[in-house]
């Protein structure tokens, strides 16, 4: 369990708009591990390109991992900006937790995130995003071109404030073994927006 949390791991995902095709991949890298007391932490370094390979951001965020509870910094799931001489982004998150020993019809904790953009002090943007009604649905094996994986699906709301307020709903298929191994989002009449898949593990 918990392999992927290791230096030098490397996690490859494809993201895929409604009709299949590829929009971008995301590549998570394990740069350091440590331990703050008895929590393992371990830094992600993540770069997004779009289909054509050409690099769109670069971020990194933290994972930690106590007593057999995972806890993923939910910055790691939204696109940001890079703070430039001219624009500085402040993220305020809380995490996502997955606890030891999951088991299907668990409630889970919601998790959110608030990012704001400026310049010169001048705000430009406010977005709240927040992971509402997080719940263990079902025990499933899943099957990416990274591999087959006994998966825990996870099911939960997800609301994004901007101008107005947006809400989809998600499905999760998590793994201890490589984490999030697929996601797939639902507009309001339950059609299918936006798929994520893992599809390369390098350990």
């Amino acid at each position: 369990m918990f392999d992927y949390l290791k230096v030098g791991v490397t996690l490859e995902y494809s993201n895929f708009n409604k009709k299949g095709k590829l929009e971008s991949v995301n590549t998570q890298n394990v740069t350091q591990v440590g331990h703050s007391g008895d929590t393992l932490v371990a830094t992600f370094a993540m770069t997004t390109t779009n289909e054509k390979g050409k690099e769109l951001f670069k971020s990194t965020f933290p994972m930690k991992c106590h007593a057999g509870t995972v806890f993923m910094d939910m910055s790691s799931m939204v696109p940001q900006q890079q703070n430039s001489p001219d624009m500085q982004v402040a993220v305020t998150s809380t995490d996502q937790v997955f606890p030891a020993n999951m088991k299907v019809g668990q409630t889970l904790p919601d998790a959110e995130m608030d990012m704001k953009m400026s310049m010169g002090g001048l705000q430009l943007m406010n977005t709240h995003y927040s992971m509402k009604n997080r719940k263990v649905e079902a025990e499933e094996t899943i099957t990416t071109a990274a591999g087959t994986y006994k998966c825990l699906k996870i099911s939960y709301d997800f609301e994004f404030k901007l101008m107005g307020t947006r809400t989809n709903h998600t499905e999760y298929w998590y793994s201890p073994s490589v984490g999030m191994v697929k996601s797939i989002n639902y507009d309001k009449k339950g059609n299918e927006e936006s798929r994520m898949e893992l599809t390369k593990v390098v350990k």
